[in-house]
């Protein structure tokens, strides 16, 4: 499959999330012809490792171009492998990366288990070079993967309804604001009902039902457990009030953790 990636710097990922068609080692001895002994045709011993990945990153670079998918996917492995030993954790999370994009796609070789293990060695080696931001897209991408592919993956149809909710509620713990916006719509929904159906009354001796903003108040007291008590859920809608503090508890707890792990970094 030919690679459409345009030519950008070897030290940055493109702005889009595609990658860069080249890459140079972090370690790996400077294209400098005056300085003796590190030239990419007598690198030094040292860096040995890390100018051999580069050259079979390269050398994927150029199978895949003209579409030889079946060297491109050796010359990657091949460069990822050297390139982990060599610690020059970028380039191997770039062809993890690739290859897994290979693996993924119609044309042989296809392996849809053996892509994600991919993905999963380029997200770590993203974090072992402190790109957390393409570690997080990059992980994001697998989960929407597995949901989007759970039949191929055999999943039951309880971790297909487990993962879409854990897709539309948290945005599988990558996007916060999404649980902020699961919470509001579900205060917006138990206080629309609470009014149809007369559910939140004032105490005392003459309960009268409340309007459809003081609903909405009592919605979002019961959403985050305060319940100051100037307003109390009607017999017949008991339950329902209970349902909606449980589910506020299990967001207020889902959206720290959430942020605790964006923030971490």
């Amino acid at each position: 499959m030919e690679q459409n990636t345009p030519e950008v710097e070897s030290t940055a990922t493109d702005p889009e999330g595609e990658l860069p068609r080249k890459l140079e080692g972090d370690f790996a001895p400077l294209a400098d012809p005056e300085s003796a002994g590190a030239t990419p045709d007598a690198p030094d011993a040292h860096h040995r490792v890390s100018h051999d990945a580069q050259l079979a990153f390269e050398a994927a670079a150029a199978a895949a171009a003209v579409g030889d998918e079946d060297l491109a996917v050796q010359e990657y492995l091949k460069a990822s492998n050297l390139a982990e030993a060599a610690r020059e954790w970028y380039m191997a999370a770039v062809a993890c990366q690739r290859v897994g994009d290979f693996l993924l796609n119609d044309k042989p070789p296809t392996d849809l288990e053996r892509a994600f293990r991919m993905y999963r060695r380029a997200v770590a080696a993203y974090e072992h070079c402190g790109l957390f931001e393409e570690a997080r897209r990059l992980s994001y991408r697998l989960m929407r993967l597995k949901l989007s592919r759970a039949g191929e993956l055999r999943l039951s149809p309880l971790l297909r309804l487990e993962l879409f909710l854990f897709w539309a509620v948290t945005g599988f713990g990558f996007r916060p604001l999404r649980v902020l916006g699961f919470s509001l719509a579900s205060i917006i929904a138990y206080g629309l009902v609470f009014w149809l159906t007369d559910g939140v009354v004032t105490p005392g001796e003459t309960p009268r039902a409340a309007e459809f903003w003081e609903c909405l108040y009592f919605s979002g007291i019961t959403f985050s457990t305060v319940g100051y008590g100037d307003f109390i859920p009607a017999p017949h809608m008991r339950f329902v009030a209970l349902t909606e503090g449980a589910l506020g508890v299990f967001c207020i707890g889902f959206f720290v953790v959430i942020l605790a792990n964006r923030l971490r970094h």
